[in-house]
C-alpha cells in the first residue's frame, strides 16, 4: 500500500489528518499512484464538494422542469432554506479554494487546503447529512400532485 506509506510521510511533514478518516470520508485509497498525492486528494475532496454544491443549488434554485426539483425545494421552511444557503457558500468558498490551489500547486498549497477543509468537514457533513436525510424522508411520505402541478408538468 504505497499511497498509505507516502501519506504517513507527507501527514508528519505537514501535520495531515489521520489516513483511515480521510479514506473513509474521501476514498483516498482509491489514488493509483503516489506522484502529486496530496493534489490528487485535494481533487477527491473536491469531488465531493461538487456534488455537494449541485445538490445544493438544486433545493435552493431547483429547475421548474424536473418534478423531483419541485418537489423537494417545497419541504424546506424558509429558516432552513436560509441555512442550506450557508452550508452552500461555505462550499462555495472550499471549491474556489481548490481552484486557486491548483494554480501553481505544491504540497504546501495542497495540505492547507486539506486541513482547513478538514476542519469543518464534520460540520459540513453533520448539516448535510441532515438536509439529505430530510429530502430522503420526504419521499416516503403520502402526498398527492395538485391539479397545478399537473397542468404545470403537462
Amino acid at each position: 500500500m504505497k499511497i498509505k506509506e507516502e501519506y504517513e510521510k507527507l501527514k508528519k511533514k505537514h501535520s495531515l489528518p489521520d489516513f483511515k478518516e480521510l479514506d473513509e470520508s474521501f476514498e483516498v485509497s482509491t489514488i493509483d499512484r503516489e506522484e502529486f498525492l496530496l493534489r490528487e486528494i485535494r481533487r477527491k475532496i473536491d469531488e465531493k464538494i461538487e456534488l455537494y454544491i449541485k445538490l445544493l443549488e438544486r433545493l435552493l434554485q431547483p429547475d421548474p422542469s424536473s418534478l423531483s426539483d419541485m418537489y423537494e425545494c417545497k419541504i424546506f421552511e424558509d429558516d432552513e432554506k436560509d441555512e442550506l444557503y450557508q452550508l452552500f457558500k461555505k462550499l462555495m468558498y472550499f471549491d474556489r479554494f481548490s481552484i486557486e490551489t491548483s494554480v501553481g500547486e505544491n504540497d504546501k498549497r495542497s495540505s492547507d487546503f486539506i486541513n482547513k477543509f478538514w476542519r469543518e468537514w464534520p460540520e459540513i457533513k453533520g448539516k448535510f447529512l441532515n438536509f439529505a436525510k430530510k429530502a430522503k424522508d420526504e419521499w416516503l411520505k403520502e402526498t398527492k400532485i395538485t391539479d397545478e402541478e399537473r397542468r404545470y408538468l403537462g
